[in-house]
């Protein structure tokens, strides 16, 4: 740095030493006036821009439909099961719905809480099949009047069995390892039943068990082993 450059940025420096000098002096009885109000304003201005940082903008998000109050399976949604919500987009996943008239009229495969995602895999139709081997379907299994439904969750697995058609005292394996889709309501019968005495729930088998159980069916039902 030469000499004419080095006194230019020594009367720089002094000026605004100076000017800030001055500010001070002048506005310095206002600043203590004053001075719990601006450490307020600051304050806030401070926590406005961490907030900033810390929530996400409407970009990072996505409306999904929840349920508005406790659903049972076996519920045939109207728009009053239903509201929009948004969820941060990482805890977004493909299946849930964001559209009424994709949900209205259609029926609730299992429970749901209050403000829980609607997915396409909680309604009856072919996604209750997500997961499920190519050659599964989903057949509807009357069971024994005695079977308790209370017991039963979707998800469980069970082996079904049927009475001997040979007179004989004992039963048959009908379908092993069969997991439960559905457990649809039982309020004066149901779209599975047609108000027969039997429950029924709906079942993910393999083409082979489906045959048995439909060449199996009787009006005492099926019982039913709830395995681990």
């Amino acid at each position: 740095m030469d000499k004419s450059t080095h006194e230019t940025w020594i009367w720089t420096y002094r000026g605004t030493v100076m000017k800030n000098l001055e500010f001070l002096h002048r506005y310095y009885p206002l600043i203590v006036r004053y001075r719990r109000s601006i450490a307020a304003s600051l304050a806030g201005l401070g926590t406005l821009v961490a907030l900033s940082l810390v929530v996400p903008g409407p970009g990072s998000q996505t409306k999904v439909l929840v349920a508005t109050q406790p659903l049972a399976a076996g519920t045939t949604l109207t728009a009053s099961n239903i509201t929009e919500k948004f969820i941060l987009d990482e805890s977004s996943w493909d299946t849930l719905q964001s559209e009424p008239t994709e949900l209205v009229g259609r029926v609730l495969a299992r429970s749901l809480a209050p403000n829980q995602p609607i997915s396409s895999n909680d309604l009856v139709g072919s996604a209750l099949l997500t997961g499920l081997p190519k050659n599964y379907v989903a057949v509807s299994l009357p069971v024994s009047a005695s079977t308790s439904s209370s017991l039963l969750n979707v998800g469980n697995f069970i082996d079904v069995y049927s009475a001997s058609n040979e007179g004989l005292n004992t039963g048959i394996l009908i379908a092993s390892r069969a997991r439960i889709l559905a457990i649809p309501n039982q309020v004066n019968g149901s779209m599975f039943s047609s108000g027969s005495t039997n429950n029924a729930i709906i079942v993910g088998v393999d083409s082979t068990a489906a045959i048995s159980i439909a060449g199996n069916v009787s009006n005492q039902g099926f019982t039913i082993a709830l395995l681990p």
